[in-house]
């Protein structure tokens, strides 16, 4: 990340995907650098680096980060080692280098400028969306490689930025947040709307965006700080958040081709369309089939000359073995128009759920099982609602939903440990195909502490970051010490 880098990156999906897609397609067929125009110019069009943010961190989200999908053993990779190799934390170059350049060369470095330009001509509200969206990139930077440029990092002086331990950048996370949302002014007109793709300028969507960012933050900050986290948060639970189905965070995408979901489009282009890379993880397949989960016919489609008793086959993170009987991801997830979600209302249910029991926010244990109880049917109703679950009639039935209900336990009657393990069940459940949720989630509750270490895993134990990227190790001397990768981070539970 040095001064000295070219800052030529296409506004659009920044991230071209080459070596899978054959070039660059933008959501807005935008093809202009935001950095070869002037400070006039963008002035009157910031919406040009709002929209190659969101794009390029949505593109890395759906394809660079789906290796986070397999960490947390939701599904695996094909066997063929094209995608499998991962499974066992043999780390491909593409989610550290064009992680780390999608971050901070181009959404970092976009959204900076934005904010600086709003505030030269006094708008407070413009200022506020590149703010909160700063704060949403480093928020993910620190879970996915830890100690990395904080304060210094935006600094166009500094020429080798110094990092910042995760907890420094947390804790500046929340303050960014904080001072984004007191600063917004939603009587002032001037804003990003028809370029911003998240909420075409509704300030108050802007607000719940950045409260439920904050509430993850301090979710994740609670496990080693709740000293600092405990009060903020049950200010956080009791303000605006995201609670419905209707304000659900997400980038939404489209059924042609070049605006399509770029998972989809790894698949239309090697395979057709069909799902032949990602196959049933057999801990969370056991798991599903353990407790008769309805989602499990929307997470998987189930292999030819399967049995009603067994509809669905897994097989083990890492294997290579045949996967000729296995189920695989389903075609629910690889659509073109498969949204990528950002905050989703089920997983705040959850957290408020889990901090209630933690002793972290106040709330007796039948508020924890109401807002449990309340996050899966509002993760089921969302399930159902994808469009390919209509169009398919895979999803889950009201009597489906009832049988499933009252085959759940009543935390009330159960000890406080259990009852935070039902909760982390669901939460963990709810996570699926939300890479860096979805890694995050096992990582900070230890749910599932019973997950097998991958065949052939080249770690003594699961792997916990990223490595850094190999372009900023050579250019920058104050980057820190590569950690083995399966180190615990900072924020990581110790029990």
């Amino acid at each position: 990340m040095k001064k000295t880098q070219t800052y030529n990156y296409i506004v659009g999906l920044s991230l071209c995907l080459t070596f899978l897609m054959g070039g660059c397609d933008s959501i807005l067929d935008i093809n202009k650098d935001p950095f070869a125009a002037g400070d006039e110019q963008l002035a009157e069009q910031p919406g040009l680096l709002m929209t190659t943010v969101i794009t390029g961190v949505s593109s890395d989200k759906v394809m660079e980060t789906d290796v986070f999908n397999r960490w947390a053993q939701h599904y695996v990779g094909a066997g063929a080692n094209v995608f499998s190799t991962a499974d066992n934390f043999s780390v491909p170059t593409f989610p550290q280098t064009n992680t780390w350049s999608t971050f901070y060369v181009s959404a970092l470095k976009n959204a900076s400028r934005g904010e600086l330009l709003a505030n030269r001509n006094g708008e407070v509200n413009t200022a506020a969306q590149f703010k909160i969206i700063q704060a949403f990139c480093f928020y993910h930077l620190t879970l996915m490689f830890e100690d990395v440029p904080f304060t210094e990092a935006l600094d166009t002086d500094i020429l080798f930025p110094n990092s910042d331990s995760q907890q420094t950048i947390l804790k500046g996370v929340v303050t960014m947040l904080d001072n984004a949302m007191s600063s917004i002014n939603e009587g002032d007109p001037n804003k990003i709307s028809s370029e911003d793709l998240l909420f075409k300028g509704d300030m108050n969507k802007w607000k719940l965006f950045a409260n439920s960012i904050k509430i993850k933050v301090l979710m994740v900050l609670a496990e080693k700080d709740s000293g600092y986290a405990g009060s903020r948060l049950e200010t956080a639970f009791n303000s605006p958040h995201v609670q419905d189905l209707g304000n659900e965070v997400k980038l939404d995408y489209y059924d042609d081709l070049t605006n399509a979901n770029q998972f989809y489009k790894l698949h239309f282009q090697f395979a057709g369309g069909q799902s032949l890379f990602f196959y049933a993880s057999n801990p969370f397949i056991d798991l599903l089939r353990g407790s008769n989960d309805p989602r499990i016919d929307i997470f998987y489609d189930r292999p030819s000359g399967t049995s009603d008793q067994v509809p669905h086959r897994g097989v083990a993170p890492g294997s290579r073995s045949a996967f000729t009987v296995t189920s695989v991801l389903s075609l629910h997830y690889i659509s073109a128009t498969s949204p990528d979600y950002w905050i989703t209302a089920a997983e705040l249910k959850f957290l408020r759920a889990e901090a209630i029991l933690r002793g972290w926010i106040n709330g007796t244990t039948e508020d924890a099982n109401d807002y449990y109880r309340e996050g899966i049917l509002l993760n089921i109703v969302h399930l159902n609602n994808m469009s390919t679950v209509q169009a398919s009639g895979k999803g889950v039935t009201v009597q489906g939903f009832e049988n499933y209900n009252n085959s759940l336990p009543d935390l009330q009657n159960l000890s406080n440990a259990n009852a935070l393990l039902a909760v982390h069940q669901q939460g963990y459940i709810e996570t699926f195909k939300r890479g860096i949720d979805a890694w995050t989630y096992v990582r900070r509750t230890g749910y599932p502490s019973n997950r097998p270490l991958p065949e052939d895993a080249t770690l003594s134990d699961h792997i916990t970051r990223l490595p850094y990227s190999p372009s900023e190790i050579s250019s920058n001397p104050n980057n820190p010490s590569q950690k083995t990768l399966d180190a615990p981070m900072w924020f990581m539970n110790s029990n």
